[in-house]
């Protein structure tokens, strides 16, 4: 069984979630708190598998709360916040620098989409109570200073051929935004091509991340626009509800087109058009993230030429994504997240990377 605490200030929440639990078959949900000290009590005490936590609590933030509890008895935790603008989504972004794993919009009960989201939720509250968080809090305390583990050598590497490397197109899901600020962190400013991501996510939460990203990044990070022509050193993220393709003119074309395995935007989608637009100019780059998106188009940029990395089991958040590309030969360097700047910057400039 799945141990689950919910910390929410509302009494009306707390109970509507801990039936939508208790209807699973794998889940117990272990206790409710209703603000920060309780949580980090019934954290100690009651030793829950993962923990759903809002942002806004009558005694502390959630900020603190999380990183209370990943410093003191460290635990997978699930931010579900209500989101109202790209500002409010940007706070849900600060709590991944904390510790938690992954967030989603708080669901209205009136909405017609009610059942949907929280399913979504609950997927995604069971797969993170899977998530190994003494890795998490290494990471963490890498952060305030502490030693991380000493590294070890997983790295398969393929060193690219000249001419490859005008265009970089990343897809991630589960634990995705965590990968790509620290992708983003590793390049220079002044990286010498355009960056084309996709990002599964809930909805509301795109633009607070295209935000986030931005200033704790120093580039230029925007959503795309149908029509825009790629221009090296920006970052094109794809919004919510398109799928963003890339044409041999290397412009930007944004559809409705049904969605992928339920996916819209999908990784796939663009892989595969900058594959057979673009060719060998294209290096994919595939992320932590959970079912197989990503991985068969990751496989079609290496057949038309292009250079692909996935990121490796180690330090994926989910090795779902990258380990269907892995499954496949898709990829040509499959690397820790750590690595991966640094050998996109030995494609670009002919220099080996930290």
């Amino acid at each position: 069984m799945i141990k689950v605490l919910i910390v929410d200030d509302s009494a009306s929440v707390r109970t509507l979630f801990a039936e939508m639990f208790k209807r699973e078959e794998d889940f117990e949900v272990v206790g409710c708190a209703e603000d920060g000290y309780s949580a980090l009590r019934m954290v100690r005490e009651l030793k829950p598998d993962v923990v759903t936590m809002d942002v806004n609590l009558p005694d502390c933030d959630g900020f603190r709360v999380t990183r209370m509890i990943m410093e003191e008895n460290p635990v997978p935790i699930v931010i579900i916040s209500a989101v109202y603008s790209a500002s409010d989504a940007e706070i849900g972004f600060r709590l991944i620098d904390t510790g938690a794993l992954a967030f989603h919009n708080k669901p209205a009960l009136r909405s017609e989409n009610f059942e949907e989201q929280m399913q979504e939720i609950i997927i995604s509250v069971r797969l993170m109570s899977e998530v190994r968080v003494v890795r998490r809090k290494s990471r963490f305390r890498n952060e305030t200073g502490l030693p991380c583990p000493p590294s070890v050598d997983r790295d398969c590497c393929v060193t690219p051929s000249s001419g490859r490397g005008k265009v970089v197109c990343v897809g991630a899901s589960t634990g995705g935004p965590q990968a790509i600020k620290q992708l983003l962190v590793s390049l220079p400013h002044e990286f010498p091509a355009p960056v084309l991501i996709v990002q599964h996510m809930s909805e509301g939460f795109t633009s607070g991340m295209v935000s986030w990203l931005k200033n704790h990044t120093g580039h230029d990070v925007r959503l795309a626009e149908h029509g825009d022509v790629l221009k090296s050193g920006i970052v094109y993220f794809a919004p919510e509800g398109s799928h963003m393709e890339v044409t041999a003119e290397r412009k930007i074309v944004l559809t409705d087109a049904p969605s992928v395995s339920g996916i819209r935007p999908s990784a796939s989608v663009l892989f595969l058009s900058a594959a057979r637009n673009l060719g060998r100019s294209v290096v994919g780059v595939l992320l932590t993230g959970m079912g197989r998106d990503g991985a068969d188009g990751l496989l079609e940029i290496r057949r038309n030429g292009g250079y692909t990395i996935a990121q490796d089991e180690e330090s994926s958040i989910v090795f779902g994504m990258p380990g269907e590309a892995v499954k496949l030969g898709a990829a040509m360097s499959v690397l820790p997240i750590e690595k991966v700047g640094g050998h996109l910057k030995e494609i670009f400039f002919g220099i080996a990377g930290g």
